[in-house]
C-alpha cells in the first residue's frame, strides 16, 4: 500500500533549523522509535548549516542512517519503507540546495528555529 503525503506519519516538511542539535554521533538512538531516526534527518541538516560538519559528512550520515542502521531496526516494516524513502529524499534535497545558506533557508521556511527547552522561570512568565 502506497501512502498518499497527507497519510504518512513523517514529513521533511515538519523539520527546521536547530541551533542546538544534539551530537551526529550517538546523539539520537533509534531504538527508541521512529521519531528518533525521522528527528536525525533535521539534526545532521542542522548541524551543515552551523558549520559542524562539511558537505560530504552530512551526505553520508543521511546515507549510513538510511541503509546502515534505519533497516535494522524493529519497527514496523511499513515504517522501515517510508524512512528510507525520507532519507533518500533528504540526500536529494540536500545535493540539490549544496551550501549552507540555502539549506537554512530551506529549514527556516518550515517554522523558526527550535527553541532550548525554557528555563523554570521562562516557563511560567511566559
Amino acid at each position: 500500500m502506497i501512502m498518499s503525503s497527507q497519510e504518512r506519519k513523517f514529513r521533511l516538511e515538519d523539520i527546521r533549523f536547530n541551533p542546538n542539535p544534539p551530537p551526529v554521533k550517538g546523539g539520537r538512538e533509534f531504538s527508541k522509535g521512529p521519531e528518533e531516526a525521522f528527528k536525525k534527518i533535521e539534526d545532521i541538516f542542522s548541524h551543515y548549516v552551523l558549520g559542524n560538519i562539511d558537505f560530504e559528512h552530512a551526505e553520508k550520515a543521511l546515507m549510513y542512517a538510511k541503509n546502515a542502521i534505519i533497516p535494522r531496526q524493529k519497527y514496523p516494516k511499513e515504517v522501515i519503507e517510508e524512512l528510507k524513502k525520507l532519507y533518500e529524499e533528504a540526500i536529494r534535497i540536500l545535493r540539490r540546495l549544496r551550501t549552507r545558506e540555502k539549506v537554512k533557508e530551506w529549514l527556516l521556511s518550515h517554522g523558526p528555529p527550535r527553541r532550548e527547552t525554557a528555563t523554570l522561570e521562562e516557563f511560567f512568565t511566559s
